[in-house]
């Protein structure tokens, strides 16, 4: 004998006959409910909630005439068992105010069925497909099973007084604070301000040619936010081992020069600011996976993991997209369609996770032909369809990558900083301006904000408000190419 799916019979008779009973609650029960609720070895019950839609649909008042008068339409009047049936149904009410109460019972019990079906399913399936990668069957399981428990909390509309509320107050808390932005923050003020912080939900690109830094402001980012809110950020590094990744947050933590932390040549003062900062590292929750061979089932695998495990995920950065494994070889030969089918999923793990994804990318060698070198978008619309799932698009320009290697390009003012910038500048390193133009903000402003970079630590910080404006200056006098950059969704 098989076992019967979960169900509630009484609910379901209850709901019936109060819509029976009820025309205003019918309406409301009607539109909460479809017929998946109902059991489906139990037809009686799904043909007469099929007969009551069809009469909703149709503007015409349910009671037990009209319902009757359907069901004999549809000729299942016998199935149903009559219109004692029907009558037998108004018996079940006792209540006409619990009704919400019996439609989150059907609700529930639907999701047990179909979780309990599709685990049947993926059990067959292992029994009788052949599996030949572990990770990618596991992700396909969770991406089934997530697309049935994702819907087990019934929706419903919220009013305007609780939205006006809520809302409000997030605006009287933010009155009068410059740096109030809605999203997490990348810890770079006048970056958060143009593109109020990194949102739930968005895919953020950052993109920029080889060696010019965008690891290093990745890896600036992540950190920040992970020691700014304390909670979790997953930072997926596809060509970079853990401990490089350490050694570089070293650096940039203690301005102490890379190459010194590679080869340990270190004086005793800087050997306390290493200890320092590893102190400072136990507690700032972010976590690092290094595996390059990462595909894209075991990114997504290993973030809602870290998610349930952690009770949430503040960001999620993937360094970078173009080294995520295609483990089959499916699109060996079309590096754009790998792209494109790789940017989806991760804006679809953003939605998913309600985080920022901070997705790094690069740039194609149409770049270097410009006469500045200047990134646009144009040069990232090869790369299939990361424009288009993109919330946020940020390309770096560094004109001091082009001039260390002797290339010339067009002159700007301020082009790099000398000594004694900024409080944060050792005497002895020269600083570079940096350009992050942000190409794309579906919620906000295009444009240029500028950066200082010091390279040997691989920091980034901003500007004081003083070397701001007079980098503002320059940039009014050589305004900056517009015509590829994104001004609207």
């Amino acid at each position: 004998m098989v076992k019967e799916l979960p169900h509630d019979d009484v609910a379901e008779k209850t709901l019936l006959g109060t819509c029976l009973i009820d025309a205003k609650e019918a309406a409301n029960i009607i539109s909460a409910i479809d017929e998946e609720d109902f059991y489906a070895e139990n037809m009686k019950n799904r043909l007469i909630y099929r007969a009551m839609r069809k009469l909703y649909e149709s503007g015409v008042s349910i009671d037990v005439t009209t319902v009757f008068s359907q069901l004999q339409n549809t000729k299942d009047d016998e199935r149903v068992g009559g219109l004692d049936y029907l009558v037998g149904l108004c018996d079940n009410v006792v209540s006409l105010s619990r009704s919400d109460y019996y439609v989150e019972i059907l609700h529930q019990k639907k999701i047990l069925r179909q979780l309990l079906t599709e685990i049947a399913k993926i059990e067959k399936d292992y029994e009788t497909k052949k599996i030949e990668d572990v990770n990618e069957f596991i992700g396909e399981v969770e991406r089934r099973i997530n697309k049935i428990t994702e819907n087990r909390k019934v929706g419903d509309f919220s009013t305007m007084g609780t939205l006006a509320r809520m809302v409000g107050e997030q605006i009287r808390s933010a009155h009068g604070r410059e740096d109030s932005i809605s999203g997490y923050p990348t810890g770079f003020q006048y970056l958060d301000s143009k593109l109020n912080g990194l949102g739930k939900g968005e895919l953020v690109i950052l993109a920029a040619r080889p060696a010019v830094g965008k690891s290093a402001l990745a890896l600036n980012m992540a950190y920040n936010v992970a020691a700014e809110t304390q909670k979790p950020v997953a930072l997926f590094s596809l060509e970079m081992a853990d401990d490089m990744i350490l050694k570089r947050l070293f650096a940039s933590r203690t301005h102490i020069d890379f190459k010194s932390i590679q080869n340990g040549y270190l004086t005793t003062e800087q050997r306390q600011k290493i200890r320092e900062a590893e102190n400072d590292f136990v507690n700032v929750p972010l976590y690092i996976d290094s595996f390059s061979g990462n595909s894209i089932d075991d990114i997504e695998l290993k973030a809602r993991k870290l998610k349930e495990n952690k009770d949430g995920l503040a960001l999620v950065v993937v360094d970078y997209i173009g080294l995520i494994n295609d483990p089959k070889n499916i699109y060996k030969d079309n590096e754009q369609a790998k792209i494109a089918y790789f940017s989806r999923r991760l804006k679809v793990l953003a939605g998913e996770l309600k985080c920022p994804v901070l997705c790094l990318a690069q740039l194609n060698r149409q770049t270097e032909e410009s006469h500045d070198k200047r990134p646009t978008m144009a040069n990232l619309r090869s790369s299939g369809a990361i424009e288009a799932d993109a919330d946020k698009v940020l390309f770096i320009y560094r004109p001091g990558y082009y001039l260390d290697q002797g290339i010339e390009i067009k002159k700007k003012e301020n082009k790099s900083f000398g000594q004694g910038t900024t409080p944060a500048q050792p005497n002895d390193q020269k600083t570079d301006v940096v350009e992050i133009i942000i190409a794309k903000n579906r919620n906000g402003d295009v444009g240029t904000v500028e950066l200082f970079f010091m390279k040997e630590y691989g920091k980034f910080f901003t500007p004081s408000n003083a070397d701001y404006e007079k980098l503002t200056q320059a940039k009014e006098m050589t305004s900056l190419p517009t015509s590829d950059m994104e001004t609207d969704n």
